[in-house]
């Protein structure tokens, strides 16, 4: 629903509107660019960025810390 909301506030639209005419790839991209906005605003910020890992991939980085050590 906040992509519908996001989607109908940038193009001036119902959100009636866009449920109608939109497709999965306009809500797909809407997404994405929400992410990328978030993500700039966060950096440009100094706010930390935390990479969106697997378990596996954060084990991995954790054991090879510990390694080093």
């Amino acid at each position: 629903m906040l992509n519908v909301g996001h989607l109908a506030k940038t193009f001036s639209m119902l959100p009636s509107q866009v449920v109608k005419e939109a497709t999965t790839y306009d809500l797909m991209i809407a997404d994405v660019m929400s992410a990328w906005e978030d993500y700039q605003i966060k950096k440009s910020s100094g706010k930390p960025v935390v990479p969106d890992l697997t378990s596996e991939e954060l084990l991995d980085i954790f054991n090879k810390g510990k390694e080093k050590e």
